[in-house]
């Protein structure tokens, strides 16, 4: 009994763990949600488009979440994604994290690409890729769209995270 009991030790701790670290192979749930090994992981200081919403390009009705969702799949069929979380999971058990794939930063491509934006209550670090973006007119900015924050608002959904 002992023996196993060493046994278990030394395997457990030879086991590279890191507690705010998780890797693997991911897939893309929503515009800024990932999900790794099932868990799902929303992306630190970025935000996009919801669901439901809609963008116009010269006034004509663009479904821009979903270009907006494929963007974030072309991206994570990249290759393994690395997360490192941020705080603690919000009540549905989401981390928020910053990921890379490939050695770059995941959160940071989605903005430059402009199929995310900025969200500045957490972060500055994405503001450049986001003012680059706009002015290049790439993704969401090539179309006129609201603002997330404001299409939850208009919408009856009062969470910053839904």
């Amino acid at each position: 009994m002992i023996r196993v009991l060493l046994l278990l030790v030394i395997v457990v701790s030879s086991l590279r763990v890191e507690a705010n670290e998780i890797t693997g192979p991911a897939t893309a749930v929503d515009s800024t949600v990932i999900a790794i090994n099932g868990q799902r992981i929303m992306l630190f200081g970025i935000d996009s488009v919801m669901r439901k919403q809609n963008c116009t390009i010269g006034g004509r009705v663009w479904q821009c979440w979903p270009a907006a969702l494929r963007n974030l799949e072309i991206l994570v069929d990249q290759g393994p994604v690395a997360c490192e979380t941020v705080g603690e999971p919000d009540v549905y058990g989401r981390l928020l994290a910053r990921c890379n794939v490939n050695g770059e930063s995941l959160n940071e491509q989605l903005v430059r690409a402009g199929w995310a934006i900025a969200r500045r209550s957490e972060t500055v670090d994405y503001i450049a890729a986001e003012t680059e973006a706009k002015e290049k007119k790439l993704g969401l900015w090539q179309a006129e769209f609201m603002m997330p924050d404001a299409f939850r608002r208009a919408a009856g959904i009062f969470v910053d995270r839904p």
